[in-house]
């Protein structure tokens, strides 16, 4: 492992959406980056994918289209994992969210890696450490992006009982030296910080829908229109503070006997599910809306994300 974290080789095991994402942001940054997946479609899909977002992001001048090329050349994509590992100093694992196949591939990533380079996941709910048995546990770390990870600028960092003190400072230095925003957690509590803030806020907006009470349209004008303001700059707490934490307080009384106590998925989700709606990469192309063409509704999506995270850069 490097001392220069900008000079650290990565390598990123499985490329589907977010692992090219997380290959991408790194080859955009200056990094050398070894994208590993089995399955020569998936790899030619994703290849694919990054030559759209490269159009997306010169078209909203958030990378320049002279940089292009270098990063084009800074990804190695092979279906080698030992070739994809051999020189890591870091590893990024991205296959299913299983633990059995999180557990086989990291088994296989211990054999192939040096003694230093630092192991991680992009989980995005399992508490890894209970499940990975490797040679270095002191080098396993739990790093989770979001997607698109070349764009959004926050990624997760739940360490574990046995990670390094200097592991996690690295990683965190890496992605920060990148523009990246780090949350930290002391542990790796189930959903991490964000998976348990949104399905929470999903559980519930689809108990409205099933009691009748408003639409999913609704929902998101109402969540767009107030949440998508003002989230751009303060959390729940500091909300609080200026509405009131007292009046949260009351409020909280009056409505959590209210809210919906489901433990599993709603009824809503399963019957969609069933029907073959499962958004965008479904069986229909549609979810809660139709998408006649999802690779240019992924496209404005993306560009969108762009559009607001450079406005808000720019203007707060």
């Amino acid at each position: 492992m490097k001392e220069n974290v900008k000079e650290w080789r990565i390598a990123v095991v499985g490329a589907g959406t977010m692992g090219r994402s997380i290959a991408q942001f790194f080859a955009m940054n200056g990094h050398e980056v070894h994208l590993y997946n089995r399955s020569k479609k998936t790899m030619d899909d994703a290849l694919a994918q990054i030559e759209n977002d490269y159009s997306t992001l010169v078209s909203m001048e958030m990378y320049k289209e002279e940089d292009v090329p270098a990063a084009k050349a800074n990804l190695r994509p092979t279906h080698d994992l030992e070739e994809a590992v051999r020189d890591a100093d870091m590893v990024i694992e991205v296959v299913a969210e299983d633990p059995a196949v999180k557990k086989e591939m990291f088994a296989r990533l211990d054999k192939l890696v040096r003694p230093d380079t630092v192991l991680a996941t992009n989980t995005s709910s399992l508490n890894i450490y209970e499940i990975v048995e490797v040679s270095h546990p002191e080098r396993v770390l739990i790093t989770h992006f979001f997607t698109p990870a070349y764009v959004m600028p926050l990624m997760e960092l739940p360490r574990g009982p046995q990670t390094s003190a200097e592991v996690a400072n690295k990683v965190e230095e890496l992605v920060r030296s990148h523009g990246k925003k780090v949350a930290k957690l002391n542990e790796p509590c189930p959903g991490f910080i964000l998976n348990r803030m949104t399905f929470a806020l999903v559980r519930e907006a689809a108990y409205m829908v099933e009691q009748g009470w408003t639409t999913p349209e609704d929902i998101d004008e109402a969540i767009v229109s107030t949440f998508g303001v003002r989230y751009t700059f303060e959390g729940p707490f500091k909300l609080g503070d200026f509405c009131g934490i007292d009046i949260f307080a009351h409020l909280l009384d009056l409505l959590s006997p209210t809210f919906s106590n489901a433990t599993e998925a709603p009824k809503l989700l399963r019957d969609m599910i069933e029907a073959g709606d499962t958004g965008l990469k479904g069986v229909s192309g549609n979810g809660f809306y139709k998408h006649t063409d999802p690779v240019a509704d992924r496209r404005e999506r993306d560009a969108k994300i762009m559009k607001s995270i450079k406005f808000v850069n720019e203007e707060l």
